[in-house]
């Protein structure tokens, strides 16, 4: 399930509030849009998460000028939309203390036992005894 929520920037300020409860409906989303219909639309974000508690913390972010997992008004009412999955991925790059954007390196295995480990794999798939 995606949970959606609205913030908007008023006046000169560039801090986003909070507009809406969390919604748990497109349905809901859409007839809320339409009650901001003379707000730029540029000035209205909805946040998604796939759980309501993280909403606060992607508020957070995008104050900060961070990246967050929201989209432009104007993005969601052109059929922007992110499955459940994509939203949950996004959360994890955007809210966990790993490496994720860090390109990965390969390291070949080191001489030794790894590299006869490896060779016997390779000799068993060869035979036929494993199947890649």
């Amino acid at each position: 399930m995606i949970y959606y929520r609205v913030a908007l920037q008023t006046g000169q300020s560039s801090t986003w509030k909070w507009r809406s409860s969390v919604l748990t409906s497109l349905n809901a989303l859409f007839g809320l849009l339409k009650i901001y219909y003379a707000v730029p639309k540029d000035r209205i974000l909805v946040f998604l998460s796939s759980s309501a508690e993280g909403m606060d913390e992607m508020l957070t972010r995008q104050n900060n000028g961070q990246l967050s997992n929201s989209l432009t008004a104007d993005q969601i009412l052109k059929g922007c939309r992110l499955s459940p999955l994509e939203v949950s991925k996004l959360e994890l790059e955007l809210l966990a203390d790993g490496d994720h954007d860090t390109p990965y390196q390969f390291t070949p295995p080191t001489p030794g036992r790894q590299a006869l480990a490896w060779a016997k794999l390779l000799a068993r798939v060869q035979n036929g005894e494993l199947k890649p």
